[in-house]
């Protein structure tokens, strides 16, 4: 199973050299990092054009969704069979990649997601925001998928890439292109009852009260995250049997 994790990156300066040198020292589970810089102006553009793995190098943000089209469709075309996601702000550790790819790399699972709520996982300086927002957004996915979700909201995922050339949904439209995209993959996944899936514990840093831990707007953001979700469930597309 060859296999990838990318990173999208957009101007994280202050954390992306420690996120970088975790991946050095990190016991890496797969075969490639792939680094996505998505329009970054503060010096992170320069740190993924010498950080020595392979990167796509995109002249303006058009949103994180279009970095992870474009990052699925460069691997698509070099035959990797699993995709993995980690965040380039230091909230996600390198070192726990395996509890994530690993189930999809032994065919246990089509997709794996992170939860900084399971037992095992953790979550330092989690903002009283996201500790009060978090268990809303896992009732209104309860809701939309009857998935008792413990962590709707974490990024950290793995999935077989075999996924994208069975769906008989447009996972290319302009829609997802913001923070549509890994919402209304997941929410197809839990609406397929015949695929498999779990969340497996993981740690989600966040910087000391005070700092900035997000670049989600407050409101459009939420609305573009939610959304997909609704999508997924009204428009009834799924995969095509393997």
């Amino acid at each position: 199973m060859k296999s990838l994790v990318f990173l999208p990156v957009f101007n994280e300066i202050r954390a992306f050299p420690t996120v970088l040198a975790e991946l050095r020292a990190a016991p890496l589970p797969v075969d490639t990092v792939l680094l996505v810089n998505n329009g970054s102006s503060d010096g992170c553009e320069t740190l993924v054009r010498e950080s020595g793995h392979p990167y796509l190098d995109l002249p303006e943000n058009r949103g994180i969704g279009y970095s992870f089209i474009r990052a699925v469709l460069w691997a698509m075309e070099r035959g990797y069979d699993v995709f993995s996601v980690m965040a380039s702000n230091g909230k996600m550790l390198p070192a726990e990649l395996g509890r994530v790819v690993g189930p999809v790399l032994r065919g246990e699972m089509d997709l794996v997601t992170g939860s900084r709520f399971l037992e095992g996982g953790d979550s330092p300086n989690l903002p009283q925001f996201r500790k009060n927002s978090i268990p809303m957004v896992n009732h209104f996915v309860r809701a939309i998928t009857g998935a008792k979700l413990s962590d709707a909201t974490c990024g950290y995922r793995a999935w077989r890439l075999d996924l994208m050339e069975r769906a008989d949904f447009d996972w290319r439209a302009a829609w997802l292109e913001t923070y549509g995209f890994e919402y209304y993959l997941y929410a197809k996944v839990i609406l397929d009852r015949g695929l498999r899936w779990c969340e497996v514990p993981v740690t989600m840093r966040y910087p000391p009260k005070g700092q900035p831990y997000s670049k989600i707007p407050p409101v459009v953001g939420w609305y573009h995250m939610l959304r997909p979700w609704v999508r997924a469930r009204v428009d009834g597309r799924g995969f095509r049997r393997a």
